[in-house]
């Protein structure tokens, strides 16, 4: 995995960076492979992103019909991709190797969730990083430690611990106070920010607010 996850990453961001040029869709990484900027390093077996495919008017047949181009392999068949991605907004396919998955969200701003409404606001302030060497839109530290505190898990929680016990003193904080309170994840990041340096103690008590 030490040479196919980047490989496959780099397969991903070319493709991804070609369909922004060519077609203005943009895009962000997301979830486990940030650990490895902004938190503790840690092997994911996939990587996630989000694209923001509706501000171009494209639906998911026209944006699949794109990724068709690029040499990915669908779980299963593109045909069978569309119909669970129209409902779940999620397209899961292979590198050209077949060993590592990419989880593609497709950006909803219509659902009013917090774990849909975390897309959008992410989108606006994603920032280009160097992942194993190679560049690439990601979701700022700010919106790692937000989107971590909003999915909830213990893996979720470590990360973000992780990420604001490393950066803390160059994040913004106005814009965490003021983004957990909005998606309602304020006593979370109460808690994170309380000086706990231990995940499994951070995740006990939260289980007791």
């Amino acid at each position: 995995m030490k040479d196919i996850l980047p490989r496959a990453l780099d397969q991903l961001i070319s493709a991804l960076e070609d369909i922004e040029k060519k077609f203005g869709i943009k895009y962000y990484l997301v979830g486990g492979i940030l650990a490895n900027i902004y938190s503790i390093f840690r092997i994911t077996q996939d990587i996630d992103f989000v694209v923001d495919i509706n501000s171009k008017n494209l639906d998911i047949k026209q944006y699949i019909s794109i990724l068709r181009t690029y040499n990915f392999v669908p779980m299963q068949d593109w045909e069978q991709a569309e119909i669970i991605a129209s409902e779940t907004k999620i397209l899961q396919y292979f590198d050209q190797s077949e060993r590592v998955k990419f989880d593609n969200y497709i950006l909803d701003k219509f659902d009013r969730s917090r774990y849909k409404r975390i897309g959008p606001i992410s989108l606006k302030k994603r920032v280009k990083e160097t992942l194993f060497g190679i560049e690439c839109w990601v979701a700022s530290k700010e919106d790692f430690i937000l989107s971590k505190l909003v999915f909830g898990g213990w893996q979720d929680f470590s990360d973000a611990l992780g990420c604001w016990l490393r950066f803390k003193d160059y994040l913004d904080l106005t814009y965490l106070e003021n983004i957990s309170r909005d998606l309602g994840i304020y006593k979370e990041y109460k808690l994170l920010k309380s000086g706990i340096e231990d995940p499994d103690e951070y995740f006990n008590i939260l289980k007791g607010l």
